[in-house]
């Protein structure tokens, strides 16, 4: 039978974050729920809003590539809707074209504050999108117009007639080129339906350091994490496993807090399986880490730094996670769970049903589908 509806995915210009979303809709065309196409878009999309303090607007002729579109196509009724997805890490950052000329937008840094600075015929578009990580769907169709979308877009958002320009290009090029075969190594969501549980007490942390160290945000979470990294090397030195991965500021700058825990994606996500006890800390300008979603799946003991970001459904303290507000804090919960059993099952397994209901990519594909569905009647 012929699905009632069609979704369009037009070629984005950044494909790591965007593949969460393009999951859900390839794995729900594969249920018979929506049939999916794919357009190649070839536009700059140029241009966006900033909430500045104090609510000011600040316009900006920078492209926004973490913003993906979409069409959303009743078959019967011919009706549709223009929708997009906003993976930015700011949650102060907006595409002006998704502003002016979508339907929806679903917003994974969503804070509240921030949208209501927005006019009405905008912040009324915008949806939490709620917890998304990298992933890869093996129903996914079209590969070769995603990578001739990503690089010539990329290339036209570049793309000056001065004496940098052959350099421009080179450097556009060879960064998409990479992009493309880091995307690549995505995992396939099989990957994170499967969890086991570990037999063994251990106690997780892996995480990285960003590039540029001098900005004030950048060098904060390094901060962060490197404390965090000693505090558990220290106090739990034969169950703790992970540390900072490999590149050069962390081994020009933190050396002796090094991770002992394989970095390649399939690998890195054996290690986090055998785990139990996970340690989750905020991304760049306190977006909602990949970490979240990927200990979710595996029903992981998860002891975490509030988000604040807003999801559809918000955690809960002591039901599917366990926050910490300092480094006392996060030992004194460490300690609880290693100390009661029941405490830590029941966490494990409230972790699990959230991801199943709320985070894996066809649950929360179809609930931003559903929302718009529902809505049809409501378009002229």
């Amino acid at each position: 039978m012929k699905p009632k509806y069609t979704v369009i995915i037009y070629t984005p210009q950044e494909l790591n974050h965007s593949s969460y979303i393009q999951t859900g809709l390839f794995e729900l065309e594969h249920l018979g729920y929506i049939k999916v196409k794919v357009k190649l878009n070839l536009n700059k999309n140029l241009g966006r809003t900033i909430v500045l303090n104090k609510g000011k607007l600040k316009h900006s002729k920078q492209p926004h590539p973490k913003t993906s579109f979409y069409r959303l196509i009743n078959n019967t009724t011919k009706k549709h809707m223009l929708f997009a997805v906003d993976l930015y890490d700011f949650a102060n950052h907006f595409s002006n074209v998704a502003l002016e000329k979508c339907d929806y937008i679903f917003k994974r840094n969503y804070e509240r504050g921030i949208v209501n600075c927005l006019p009405d015929n905008y912040k009324n578009k915008i949806h939490k999108l709620g917890l998304s990580f990298g992933v890869h769907s093996s129903f996914k169709h079209n590969n070769f117009k995603f990578l001739v979308g990503l690089f010539i877009s990329n290339l036209n958002v570049n793309f000056k007639l001065d004496s940098l320009f052959f350099k421009r290009l080179l450097r556009t090029y060879k960064a998409q080129l990479n992009h493309w075969n880091f995307i690549k190594t995505t995992r396939k969501i099989e990957r994170f339906e499967n969890f086991e549980k570990p037999e063994i007490n251990s106690i997780f942390f892996q995480t990285r350091c960003f590039n540029h160290e001098e900005q004030k945000d950048v060098k904060g979470i390094h901060q962060q994490r490197y404390r965090i990294i000693k505090l558990l090397k220290q106090t739990y030195p034969k169950l703790f496993l992970g540390g900072f991965i490999p590149s050069k500021i962390a081994t020009n700058n933190y050396k002796d807090a090094l991770s002992n825990v394989p970095s390649e994606p399939e690998l890195y996500l054996n290690a986090l399986k055998k785990a139990n006890i996970v340690i989750y800390t905020r991304g760049l300008v306190n977006s909602p880490a990949w970490k979240m979603a990927e200990y979710l799946s595996q029903g992981k003991v998860i002891i975490a730094e509030p988000l604040t970001a807003e999801l559809p459904v918000p955690l809960l303290h002591e039901k599917e996670v366990l926050f910490f507000h300092s480094d006392k804090e996060l030992v004194n919960n460490i300690n609880r769970v290693l100390g009661d059993s029941i405490l830590a099952e029941t966490l494990s397994k409230n972790a699990r049903i959230y991801f199943e209901s709320l985070v894996h990519p066809v649950k929360n594909i179809k609930r931003i589908l559903d929302m718009m569905i529902n809505n049809f009647g409501n378009k002229e």
